[in-house]
């Protein structure tokens, strides 16, 4: 007979390639959809029949068709191992894809425009896959998509750069039901657990001595992580480890710095320890275990010293030495690249790798005794046709415990017939089973029921071909099932919130059960509820249970529950009789508060309690519970504060009486909403427009709704204020006394007072100086124009002008006159009639008074007095001055105010 556990009996990779093991050799499928150069997973149900692979981005279906919502995982096609998928432990329609990224230099730089794919290096994170959707083909659950697993340093900003390795690989825990998921990042490993209720977050971390650098990136992230079969080994193959970015003198990558480790794994604690160091200076890539964990193959790149590839060699290291790495065996030597390594059903390993700058190869290699020594391993290169498929680096990897070829159990229980079976692909002439409690079996599929729960050693020894193997040996434990309450719980509930309040049916919390039924250690169990024990011995997974919200059919009905260890399938059953005891309507007013803002009120709801029981004579013995919704009335969760502060909403109370369901009811929260109103006020108001008139500005419709104290003692809606102050009024709703205060802070302006003018001659500019400034505003000439921030004017024409300052609240606006006097900033006196004499120009008689103009050389030496409204011609005693620059001085007087201001400036005298 053939057993086996065929979840890996089915392969696809490289471009199109596809193997199918199932029946006892492989043989080449065609219609797979993958292209890719490396990473790749495959999934099989436990018959053998394909379910679904990925390339790490996109997920195909058993059609070959892409699974809803299957496009934008977070894998790589060239990340070494992209992904690895791993079935929920008890929930045979989960399954997780866990997915790493090809960590690029790219990515991690400051450089935006070099970045590759989606610009970020996406480390580690799983998807979950639900085989039940899509008819039975699966589907990727959206709301469990890309969740990122942390994998590094979060302080640590090039840690978070690039998060993690190209490494990823699984095996089962201790436990014979969850699996261990690791992987590596610079010098940690990080161990996540996978338990029936999904993915734990926190991983177990192990440091170790050698550290893989970022800086060494992408090379230092290439190469297999392997567990072995029995879960107590793990190999790794780093690339690369070098620490800085020196390339060789054709600018190659730097080769000959890679490593294989081997670590001592627990696959109970999930720590990594102990490392073997069996290849260094060195350019490993692929990794494997034979089938009985004795054996470990790597293959390793060759390059020359200008970095171009020279072929590789596959090695074999036997595990049972005492010195591991010196007693390496050279397997093969030939022109391929190293290509992965991977173990296949039928206990053989097989080999990827192409000619170096090929397009790929249509064979795979073989080897096809993995436990025998040297050449005995019998390696066959290209012998696995591929149908005109293509391989190129990668093959799916797979849990590795799949290939413990010996037998695996189930229904672990007490009281539980255990089911042992054996899963290798060979023919078996005869087994003995020893059970570990001086029980045996010679049936190949055996079942047995132990006596007491504990732990059992459990040896197979098989017969074939008449040859009588060595033993496979197993620990196995026989769980108690949950002790719990052995009476029936009764749950009682207020028959309320529906239309009959005594017809004994009502809604029920059944999570209120959970605590009595497990004697108070609700925390190590999870509690499923049914109506009846056949319904819940059959729902293996416990995927239809009742709502944990559930409504009774019949007075008094009686449910069972199924009381089921964590992680564990282990369960016992109770039973729950749902009493839903009669209640007496209550009806009260609603509730109605002041507004403090937002539509938020306070509310009493203790005077509320105190009202009920007053109003409808309930004796002081009864207890109230209230509530924001009837489902948390109903499951008597999340009562309400007595001072509650609430926005307008429906409030359901109950009331027991010693305990007992006495009435329920609802009313209303209500907000009483103030008129909009202002509570801080400042007005700044002229001078000269006091007194003023000041309200709350309550709407007229409302204004006799509310009494009004002010600070002043006035009770008046509006009043007259007739000086700068600060005052309050008290707004008070006449029937609820609700209460608000605003305030007015009154502020006195006065109007600009001009207190100078600055008038730059040589640029024509007018600068404007006022004694108060309230955001001033000021204009040239007309008064009724637009006006100006700024208190500066350029540009302006000789002559006379009226100034105009005013604040932004249009006070008493100020005016000032001015004169910008006007000359020629050059003469030429050559008698051609242009420009023959200096004067002043724009002078206005009528407003201003003018002195004599007097005239100076540059080094202050008087030369001339001229009259106001006359010229200068240049002559000084009757000769013609030379060509310079001359001084000018002149008093001019505003009549009106009798200010007067002197004038200077200069002028150039230019002779042609």
């Amino acid at each position: 007979m053939i057993f086996a556990q065929r979840e890996a009996g089915i392969w696809f990779f490289g471009k199109n390639a596809g193997l199918d093991f199932n029946s006892g050799s492989p043989v080449a499928l065609n219609g797979g959809q993958l292209q890719t150069t490396e990473g790749c997973s495959t999934i099989s149900d436990r018959n053998g029949n394909l379910l679904f692979y990925t390339n790490g981005s996109t997920v195909w279906n058993a059609k070959h068709q892409i699974m809803p919502n299957g496009n934008g995982l977070l894998g790589h096609k060239s990340s070494t191992q992209s992904a690895i998928i791993i079935p929920n432990p008890s929930n045979p329609d989960i399954y997780y894809i866990f997915t790493v990224d090809q960590p690029d230099e790219k990515n991690a730089d400051d450089i935006l425009t070099n970045d590759i794919d989606d610009g970020i290096n996406d480390g580690l994170n799983y998807s979950e896959v639900n085989m039940s959707l899509n008819g039975g083909y699966g589907a990727i659950n959206s709301s469990k998509k890309n969740i990122h697993l942390v994998t590094y340093n979060p302080n640590n900003p090039k840690e978070v750069a690039y998060k993690c390795s190209e490494k990823i690989t699984a095996v089962q825990h201790f436990d014979g039901d969850s699996y261990w998921v690791i992987t590596h990042f610079i010098n940690k490993f990080y161990a996540f657990k996978v338990l029936n209720s999904g993915v734990q977050p926190t991983p177990v971390v192990s440091t170790t001595a050698t550290e893989v650098s970022t800086v060494g990136y992408k090379n230092n992230a290439i190469g297999y992580l392997k567990s072995s079969p029995n879960g107590k080994k793990l190999a790794i193959a780093h690339a690369g480890t070098k620490s800085s970015t020196q390339t060789g003198p054709k600018n190659q990558i730097e080769r000959k710095t890679g490593k294989v480790l081997l670590y001592d794994f627990d696959n109970v604690t999930g720590i990594v320890s102990n490392p073997t160091s069996l290849l260094s200076s060195t350019n490993p890539y692929g990794l494997e275990f034979s089938p009985k964990s004795k054996k470990l193959y790597v293959t390793v790149n060759h390059f020359d010293d200008a970095g171009i590839t020279e072929g590789s060699s596959l090695f074999q290291f036997d595990l049972e030495k005492n010195e591991i790495a010196i007693n390496k065996v050279l397997i093969v030597k030939n022109e391929y690249s190293a290509g992965a390594l991977q173990m296949a059903i039928d206990e053989k390993i097989y080999r990827a790798g192409y000619v170096p700058f090929s397009s790929g190869s249509k064979t795979l290699s073989v080897i096809n005794y993995p436990e025998k020594n040297g050449s005995e391993c019998d390696y066959k290169s290209n012998t696995i046709n591929l149908n005109g498929n293509i391989a190129l680096l990668g093959l799916p990897p797979f849990i590795q415990s799949l290939f413990l070829f010996n037998f695996k159990f189930e229904n672990t229980c007490y009281g539980d017939s255990t089911h042992f079976y054996i899963t290798t692909l060979e023919t078996i002439d005869s087994v003995l089973w020893d059970f570990g409690d001086g029980s045996t079996s010679t049936n190949i599929e055996a079942y047995h029921t132990y006596k007491n729960p504990g732990k059992y050693t459990v040896t197979l020894t098989k017969t074939v071909n008449g040859e009588i193997k060595e033993p496979s040996i197993k620990e196995i434990i026989i769980k108690e099932k949950p002790l719990i309450l052995t009476s029936i719980y009764q749950l009682a509930q207020c028959d309320s919130y529906d239309s009959d309040p005594n017809d004994g049916l009502a809604i029920f919390n059944l999570k209120h059960s959970i605590e009595s039924l497990t004697l108070n250690k609700s925390e190590d169990f999870e509690v499923y509820f049914y109506l009846n024990n056949n319904d819940a011995e059959n729902d293996i997974y416990n995927q239809n249970p009742l709502p944990t919200s559930y409504k009774n059919t019949v007075p008094n009905q009686i449910i069972t529950a199924k009381v089921i260890y964590k992680d564990s399938n282990c369960f016992s059953l109770g039973k729950v009789q749902l009493s839903a005891n009669s209640s007496i309507s209550l009806h009260t007013n609603d509730i109605i508060s002041c507004d403090l803002g937002e539509g938020i009120a306070e509310f009493n709801l203790t005077t509320k309690k105190n009202e009920i029981i007053q109003t409808l004579n309930l004796p002081n013995t009864v207890s109230f519970l209230f509530f924001d919704n009837e489902e948390n009335a109903i499951n008597n969760t999340l009562p309400l504060n007595e001072i509650y502060i609430s926005s307008e909403k429906t409030v359901y109370f109950k009331v027991e009486n010693n305990g007992i369901c006495y009435g329920s009811g609802l009313f209303n929260l209500k907000v009483n909403y103030f008129p909009p109103v202002e509570l801080n006020e400042s007005l700044f108001i002229c001078e000269n427009n006091f007194p003023i008139k000041i309200s709350p500005n309550i709407p007229i419709d409302q204004q006799g709704n509310y009494d009004y104290n002010w600070s002043n003692g006035e009770k008046s809606h509006e009043i007259s204020v007739s000086n700068e102050q600060q005052i309050s009024v008290t707004i008070t709703d006449k029937i609820l006394l609700c209460k608000k205060i605003k305030t007015f802070k009154i502020i006195k302006v006065t109007a600009p007072k001009i207190i100078d003018i600055e008038i730059n001659q040589t640029k024509n500019e007018v600068k404007v100086l006022t004694e108060e400034n309230h955001d001033n505003l000021y204009i040239l000439n007309d008064i009724n124009g637009i006006y100006q921030t700024e208190n500066i004017f350029s540009n302006v024409r000789a002559g006379t002008h009226t100034v105009y300052v005013k604040n932004k609240y249009n006070c008493e606006v100020s005016t000032k006159k001015i004169f910008v006097l006007g000359f020629p900033k050059f003469f030429t006196p050559n008698n051609d009639g242009i420009n023959d004499v200096w004067e002043v120009k724009g002078l206005n008689f009528k407003e201003f008074r003018y002195s004599k103009i007097h005239i100076f050389d540059r080094f202050g030496k008087y030369l001339a007095t001229i009259n106001p409204n006359s010229s200068w011609n240049g002559f000084y005693n009757n000769a013609y001055l030379p060509s310079t620059d001359y001084w000018f001085s002149i008093n001019i007087t505003d009549k009106n105010n009798s200010i007067t201001k002197n004038y200077k400036g200069h002028f150039s005298l230019i002779r042609r």
